[in-house]
């Protein structure tokens, strides 16, 4: 992760965008609470520390507005709807927070409801449809998660389960008997038309408390406090999120190869055998690996083959 303290950056460079983009924002506002007024909606009473997060990654250009609600259904559902009023156009990366989140939406139309006081936002931000690597997005940014994470809440490690899970690594029961894993959050990434140009990117992260499962998932939940056997600080999490996003995505669209060869780093799947789900189907094998694309390879009877989508349902170490 980059220090948080802010440096002169060139033209062209990231650093140099958000020079750029923070001295736009000075240019048609009176001053820095000026900025937060504009571009920062809220319902509810935000923290101070959360509003100052807010604060420093719109001055940085991370982010370029905010909408912050006590309770919401779903953050990535606000998301769309925004955007489907091209009469006013969020500013974007646009971000959408919320403290609780009581209609949360998983992969392959099932449900999530986060526990209280998790990490939950959607972050809105502008993509290439154009370029392939747009086709392994969500696989970037549970990397980018991951490593905000790490950051955190050091020396854990997150592990990812295919597609974008966040995990533990593997544990022991207390018996020592049994390995096993827990889901720490997850990552949903939508599209709307007319906008295919935007990625709508949410995030759900357990940090103190464990949610009741809805998402239809084998795996059992976890939260980082369990995990690290301390407090996760909220609104630092969400400075690193947001940081690791904003570099996560750059990378991809640069050069995805070094993402991907972390994202197999990470891998729960590889070298087990697993049962994966898809529709009526149901394959059993061991994954050999995930492919450029990111679609999950599994050898099964004999035959290696690949799956872009789908549910893996069972995982058993190899």
């Amino acid at each position: 992760m980059r220090s948080s303290t802010s440096q002169q950056g060139c033209p062209g460079t990231l650093a140099g965008r958000r020079d750029a983009a923070a001295g736009r924002l000075r240019v048609h506002t009176l001053g820095f609470d000026g900025i937060l007024d504009t571009v920062l909606e809220c319902i509810g009473s935000v923290c101070p520390a959360t509003r100052s997060v807010v604060r420093q990654s719109i001055d940085t250009g991370l982010i370029g507005s905010a909408r912050y609600s006590d309770q919401t259904e779903s953050t990535n559902r606000d998301a769309i709807a925004e955007l489907q009023h091209p009469l006013s156009p969020p500013i974007l990366p646009r971000l959408h927070l919320t403290d609780h989140q009581t209609a949360g939406r998983g992969r392959l139309g099932n449900r999530w409801q986060s526990a209280p006081m998790a990490l939950t936002l959607t972050l809105t931000t502008k993509v290439d449809p154009a370029n392939p690597a747009s086709g392994i997005l969500s696989l970037a940014v549970g990397v980018a998660v991951a490593r905000a994470i790490e950051f955190v809440c050091a020396p854990c490690r997150i592990a990812l389960k295919w597609p974008n899970d966040l995990c533990s690594g593997w544990l022991v029961d207390p018996a020592g008997r049994e390995r096993h894993f827990q889901k720490l959050g997850g990552i949903l990434i939508e599209s709307t038309a007319p906008r295919r140009d935007v990625a709508v990117i949410g995030i759900g992260l357990n940090l103190e408390h464990v949610p009741s499962l809805r998402d239809g998932s084998a795996t059992p939940p976890g939260s980082l406090s369990g995990l690290t056997g301390r407090p996760v600080h909220r609104p630092e999490l969400l400075a690193a999120v947001l940081e690791s996003l904003s570099q996560a995505v750059e990378e991809l669209f640069d050069d995805p190869g070094p993402l991907m060869t972390e994202y197999r780093s990470r891998c729960l799947l590889i070298g087990s055998t697993v049962t994966l789900r898809q529709n009526a189907t149901v394959v059993q094998g061991r994954c050999t690996g995930i492919s450029d694309d990111g679609a999950l390879e599994i050898l099964c009877d004999g035959r290696r083959r690949t799956f872009r989508s789908g549910e893996v349902s069972q995982v058993r170490p190899g």
